[in-house]
């Protein structure tokens, strides 16, 4: 490819993720891909899925044979197409793996037997409309792939991306000057990773809530997203930062001290009670029964807090948050401690109206935490969280191939002007 200078495409808001258009043939068939750095694939549906009425009809969908003068399909010493599947958070991709020009504005490149077909899947059912995904992953070199990075590929050596509202278009940059901010250096093989030192909640000073990484078990990593909707992480820290975010939230606090005061009073009638009924069954000679699913009295003061802090959020019109500035004024601020692999450090901002988003429409609103459950643990960076599409409306997120290194910064997202095109 011929190298150019920087690159600026829109990115449309589809909700739940942000889509940039791609090109993909001779003559060019366009996508809505989604933006997605989480992976470095370059997948597009098929025709061949849409027969079978994939996502509808009349979602678009890519004809190579007989349409694009640049398609093939190499086929393995069986004389078949090379298969694969691929698995996402949101379920697998079944493909094929062809070979094809993949264009982003002015800049085009050919995918070398590594442009993955999608024939079938097993998508959870909420996903429609679906195009495929133009992977912004970390490139790495992987058995049965040819240059899998349209990154790599096209000679890309820095992009970034932010997103914003309905209104507005999101950008991606490709080629972008240097980035002003700290770099720190990514810690994955496969994945754009970062040590996660983390959670404060109201100041940055505060005591991290875990992954401190002071010792090897306490060590956690955080992989930034786009591709991925929510904010996920290990259960028991899940629970850990919803109770906290209680204890520092007044009007959370206030309910669960008016239950635990209730609690009292019930457990002091149920005390007596419960002392009646073991001396009766001493008596009779029974045993006891107690559950061996019962958490024990940490975790359910744990379990209680979490219960009244997204009871809370979901009743959020009757406390009047109506707006950003409403769920701004009410809840605390949390802050991300990230760490590159060489001890570089930043520490991310997010407001409330960030990690809590309210949904439904009129006299119907409810409000919900803006995180999700994932168990995953590797052994050299521990649990891992992934640090999803929230954090791109904050931060304008830089990624360094050559430096293989992340950045974050705090300027406004700006705009593209037209489609997408080169800038000096």
């Amino acid at each position: 490819p011929i190298r150019v200078g920087e690159i600026c495409a829109p990115l449309k808001n589809h909700g739940s993720y942000s889509a940039v258009e791609i090109g993909i043939g001779t003559p060019r068939q366009s996508f809505d891909l989604v933006a997605d750095t989480g992976s470095s694939n370059v997948i597009v549906t098929h025709c061949a899925c849409q027969q079978t009425n994939c996502f509808g009809y009349s979602t678009p969908c890519f004809t190579g044979a007989n349409r694009s003068s640049t398609f093939h399909i190499p086929l393995g010493e069986d004389g078949e197409p090379e298969s694969l599947a691929l698995e996402f958070g949101s379920g697998v991709i079944f493909g094929v793996l062809g070979t094809d020009v993949v264009s982003l504005g002015s800049t085009a490149a050919v995918m070398n037997r590594s442009l993955v077909l999608m024939y079938d899947h097993e998508l959870d059912a909420s996903i429609t409309d679906f195009e495929g995904i133009f992977g912004l992953g970390l490139p790495y070199d992987d058995v049965g792939f040819e240059k899998s990075s349209w990154l790599t590929t096209a000679a890309i050596d820095r992009f970034s991306m932010c997103f914003t509202g309905f209104e507005e278009d999101g950008v991606l940059r490709l080629n972008y000057g240097e980035a002003k901010e700290s770099k720190m250096k990514s810690v994955g093989k496969y994945h754009w990773g970062l040590n996660f030192n983390g959670i404060s909640i109201g100041q940055e000073t505060q005591e991290v809530l875990f992954c401190d990484g002071q010792t090897a078990s306490s060590r956690c990593g955080i992989i930034p997203d786009s591709g991925t909707t929510l904010m996920l992480g290990p259960s028991q820290q899940i629970l850990e930062l919803f109770s906290s975010l209680c204890d520092m939230w007044p009007r959370c606090q206030k309910a669960y001290a008016e239950f635990n005061r209730t609690q009292k009073d019930e457990f002091t009638l149920g005390g007596a009670l419960g002392d009646w009924l073991k001396h009766a069954l001493s008596k009779w000679g029974l045993p006891t029964i107690s559950s061996p699913f019962a958490p024990d009295p940490k975790t359910q003061v744990k379990l209680d807090k979490r219960r009244h802090f997204e009871g809370l959020l979901k009743s959020c019109q009757s406390w009047g948050a109506s707006d950003t500035a409403a769920l701004d004024k009410e809840l605390p601020t949390i802050y991300w401690h990230l760490a590159g692999a060489e001890g570089e450090k930043q520490i991310l901002e997010m407001p409330p109206s960030s990690y809590v988003v309210a949904m439904g429409y009129a006299e119907q609103v409810a409000c919900l935490p803006f995180f999700g459950e994932y168990e995953y643990v590797t052994a050299q960076n521990g649990p891992i969280w992934i640090l999803g599409s929230a954090v791109f409306y904050d931060y304008v997120v830089q990624y360094d191939l050559s430096s293989s290194s992340i950045s974050f910064s705090d300027s406004p997202c700006g705009h593209c002007a037209g489609a997408p095109s080169a800038v000096s």
